[in-house]
């Protein structure tokens, strides 16, 4: 429940700000017989909430990765946009390159994490014990944790750019007000 408010409390903020929200489907992700992670789909956005570059305008600083033939489930590099990808076969999955001062820097995506692989438990009951369990129960809460604290991050900033947005307007107002009732007063 907790999760879903928060989800479109996002859409509606992503909306507000004009931003396209755009929700990830598992239908684009696709894993290779060596794990290999591949997404196809239209996120942009590096796990930490940076906007993706554009590959193709960074063709000429990177030409041993980004070239057309690893761009595996894209017609060309440009129709790649901005978009996570894994050209680079990646064990960790798509990423992107990111601005980060004044260096682009490459940064994972987490767009197919469900599909990562996991560890394989044994099949014989009787030698599962508590600290298989116990580590499978802390995995799945720390992705949780890690979601919800990205949720956080981005909503918190929205909401701080919307009261930044009302507050110069309010400016704007008090201004134009005060401007009225000097000129007429």
């Amino acid at each position: 429940m907790y999760l879903q408010l928060l989800t479109v409390i996002a859409v509606l903020v992503g909306y507000l700000d004009g931003k396209p929200v755009i929700f990830r489907n598992i239908s684009d992700c696709s894993i290779t017989v060596d794990g290999i992670l591949h997404y196809q789909g239209k996120h942009s956005f590096s796990k930490f909430e940076h906007e993706c570059l554009t590959w193709t305008d960074l063709q000429t600083v990177f030409p041993d990765i980004i070239i057309e033939p690893n761009f595996f489930n894209d017609p060309s590099v440009k129709e790649a946009k901005n978009y996570c990808r894994n050209p680079d076969m990646n064990l960790n999955g798509p990423w992107c390159f990111v601005q980060d001062d004044d260096q682009i820097v490459a940064e994972g995506c987490e767009v197919c994490q469900s599909l990562a692989p996991r560890p394989t438990h044994p099949t014989n009951i009787e030698v599962i014990d508590e600290v298989t369990v116990e580590s499978v129960q802390t995995n799945f809460f720390h992705n949780v944790r890690d979601e919800l604290q990205r949720y956080g991050i981005y909503i918190r900033e929205k909401v701080l750019q919307i009261i930044n947005r009302m507050n110069e307007k309010m400016r704007d107002f008090r201004t134009r007000i005060s401007d009225h009732f000097n000129h007429y007063g």
